[in-house]
């Protein structure tokens, strides 16, 4: 993968080889932006570039660096991760599973150390040692302290790249200490044709880039499921709230039979909001080519011929709220339940 290979941040991605053109990619850097917007794949492909044989403001995925650096063997590039994330990737290799420990969320500071003593070794095989780590803001204050000393006074050929969602959630010396490059989520576009050239439907794609929301590992994860049961669902669900029909059953079952379902709550809600901006869309009268569920064209007409403009955008913000609730990590069954006493009382049919 090089740089035109990665989706989106263009902006990002353009700073980078104009460095490596100029031979000044600091040594310290900061990856920030919302999960699953590409930025490990683009610290990947920096550490490619800094290290490859044929190219030098890109990766050129074909000489003997890039393809050891892709496979993870090239001695040079190391990526630090937790207990948990090798744990979870490599289950084999955790042997504190053996015994009942359960492994560590966090660098720890055994790794840094171990980190620091190596960043002052010369390259084994290529140009640049690269460390890749990834949550930076779960470092504690205690470990930041070592990675701190090791950001003071890095060796020209060691380049340290953090990444995190949130840059304001590491510890201030840390962050100042690195230049910082931002990420943004993907257009909706960009992460439709994406899914279209993976073999994606159209339909499918249109939908999933909406409620991927621009985090593109989502969308790619979301394709693999079945969005049309989840739809179904939604439109169960939705219904229930506006006419009251077997929201009994409902109510009952979200909070009463289903001990983890944040992330399936989160996902209808979402889904609910692409059902009412349809019907806005057909009470406005547009065309229905512009659809979002196109095959629920006859059953949003109808629900369309009965809400008013001002109960769909009364409707919407509710929506919002909820969801805005739930990925706060609001207790989910008082939400859902509030969610349907406030509707209950208002009829549409």
């Amino acid at each position: 993968m090089a740089f035109s290979d990665t989706c989106g941040n263009a902006l990002a991605k353009n700073i980078l080889r104009k460095g490596l053109q100029k031979g000044r990619i600091p040594n310290s850097l900061l990856f920030t932006g919302p999960e699953g917007v590409g930025k490990m794949e683009t610290a990947l492909v920096l550490a490619k570039a800094l290290n490859c044989l044929k190219k030098s403001d890109d990766s050129c995925d074909e000489c003997a660096n890039c393809r050891a650096i892709d496979r993870g063997a090239f001695p040079d590039v190391l990526n630090l991760i937790s207990e948990k994330e090798m744990a979870e990737k490599y289950p084999e290799t955790f042997e504190g599973g053996k015994n009942g420990k359960k492994p560590k969320e966090n660098i720890s500071i055994d790794q840094l150390r171990e980190m620091k003593q190596t960043a002052h070794l010369r390259p084994m095989l290529g140009r640049k040692r690269v460390f890749l780590i990834g949550q930076a803001e779960q470092i504690d204050l205690t470990s930041s302290n070592t990675l701190l000393k090791i950001l003071e006074e890095p060796p020209l050929f060691t380049h340290i790249i953090l990444l995190s969602d949130n840059p304001y959630s590491i510890v201030p010396t840390i962050r100042s200490r690195c230049q910082i490059l931002s990420f943004s989520a993907i257009s909706r576009e960009d992460v439709e044709d994406q899914l279209k050239r993976n073999g994606c439907g159209e339909q499918k794609a249109r939908l999933i880039s909406i409620l991927a929301r621009g985090n593109l590992k989502q969308a790619f994860h979301m394709s693999g499921e079945d969005v049309p049961d989840e739809r179904k669902l939604s439109w169960i669900f939705l219904l229930a709230l506006l006419t009251g029909e077997g929201s009994g059953e409902l109510l009952k079952d979200f909070t009463s039979s289903r001990k983890e379902f944040r992330e399936e709550l989160v996902r209808m809600l979402e889904i609910m909001l692409t059902f009412i901006r349809d019907v806005m869309l057909l009470q406005g009268g547009g065309e229905s080519s512009r659809l979002l569920n196109p095959d629920y064209a006859l059953l949003l007409s109808g629900l369309a011929g009965r809400m008013s403009r001002d109960r769909i955008l009364e409707f919407i913000g509710s929506l919002e709220r909820s969801l805005s609730a739930v990925r706060k990590k609001a207790n989910l069954n008082c939400l859902v339940s509030e969610l349907f006493a406030e509707w209950m009382e208002k009829s549409y049919a």
